[in-house]
This record gives structure tokens, sequence and C-alpha cells, in this order.
């Protein structure tokens, strides 16, 4: 990808304390991107900002964000709205992926998945595609995983969750393109290598692609009977 091509983008990403989000938003900064980013770790948020700014000298905001509250959802939106003088990218990267056996798993921990990994990502493709379809334009990119495809052995609950996430996008990909907006869903064939994902999310907001975008795993590719790669538009 060339130096800045994405110069004069303004994001919002959610989850952009940790792992996939942090790496996302590097990335964006990289290419000339203004990001703005949530996450339920006040602290590690603001710090994460901070870091980016001073080494990309571009503009990182960190702000606390609980995205299971469809209300502080909506005023995260409105803040980066105003903060960066409009806003052209939502990337849903908010993410708990507790591991065991399905049996050993508590009610509670099962909801959890469910409200960050799900109902969130709905509540959030909700908010920014009423901002996008309102203003003509705009690309939501949403965090799947391999897993919610085929399935894994010990996140029974993570895979339902991003098999709701891979079904959302596909539909909405189709439902919101007349109003110019691209959804897009990122499938990491490894959790392993968050820098791989943000380059995929960075690169099909670069092309405008939407659809189901997969990311081999280090040392073997996906099956791609399971994926279909969105067509540039």
């Amino acid at each position: 990808m060339s130096r800045k091509t994405l110069a004069g983008k303004r994001v919002a990403i959610t989850g952009g304390a940790h792992g996939i989000g942090r790496e996302t938003a590097l990335a964006f900064l990289a290419q000339g991107a203004d990001v703005v980013l949530g996450d339920v770790d006040m602290g590690a948020v603001r710090t994460v900002a901070d870091q980016l700014t001073r080494a990309h000298k571009g503009t990182a905001i960190g702000l606390p964000l609980d995205v299971t509250d469809s209300a502080r959802f909506g005023s995260f939106l409105t803040f980066a709205e105003r903060r960066l003088g409009g806003l052209d990218v939502m990337v849903n990267a908010a993410d708990v992926m507790p591991s065991g056996p399905f049996l050993a798993e508590s009610a509670a921990e099962s909801d959890r998945q469910i409200d960050v990994n799900l109902r969130a990502v709905i509540i959030g493709t909700r908010l920014a595609a009423e901002r996008f379809a309102g203003q003509g334009q705009g690309h939501v990119v949403n965090i799947g995983t391999a897993a919610g495809v085929p399935a894994a052995l010990g996140v029974a609950v993570y895979c339902a969750t991003k098999h709701g996430v891979v079904g959302l996008g596909a539909a909405l990909d189709q439902e919101l393109s007349e109003r110019g907006v691209i959804v897009s869903t990122v499938a990491s064939g490894s959790l392993a290598d968050p820098a791989a994902v943000a380059d995929s999310v960075v690169d099909c907001v670069a092309h405008r692609r939407g659809g189901l975008i997969s990311v081999p795993a280090p040392g073997g590719l996906l099956r791609r009977a399971f994926f279909r790669a969105g067509s540039p538009r």
C-alpha cells in the first residue's frame, strides 16, 4: 500500500486499547487517517492514544466506552464526529474470548460474549450506518474470525457469536450498499497476528471492499470454500 493512502479519513475504533483494535488504529494512522479509540479500559485507551499520537504526529483520541450500552455508544460516535469534523469509517473490534469446555462455562460468561461480540456489533453497526446513510457514504468494518465459520473446539459460544457477525455483515453489505454504506467482515485465521488483521482492515477501506474478507493464518491458507472475498466498488 502506498504511503498515506487514507489521509483525511476519519475513523472510530472500538476495543482500541488492546490487540486488533490497537493495531488497527496504528495501521490507520500510518496511512494518514485520524482516529478516535473507545475501550472499557479507560486508562489504557488514553495511554495508547497518546503513544500513537507521539509516534505518528496524527490525531488519536482515547475515550472510555462500554460497547454494550447503546446510549454511550451513540455519544462516543457523536464525540468522534465533532472532534474529527465528521466520520467515514467505523471499526467494531471490541471482543472477549474465554476458552474452555462449553459445559464448564457459566451463563454469565456466555452472556458477556454475546453482549460484546455480537449485540454490541449490531448496536455499533446500526448507529454508524444511520449516520453514514444520512451522509451518503461510509464504511463499517466488523471483526470476525475463521472460527466463526467452520467453528473450533473449546470456544463454542465465541464461535456462535462470530457466526452472527458473519451473517450480519453478509446481509447488510447487500442491504446498505444502495445507500452508500459499505459493510465488511474481516475474518482472521489466527488471533495471534493482530497486525495482519489490521492491515486487512485498512486495505479493505482503502479499496472500498465489502463482504467477507479472509486473512490467512500464519503458515497456511484458510479453507476458501467458507469465504467469499468482497469485490471492489
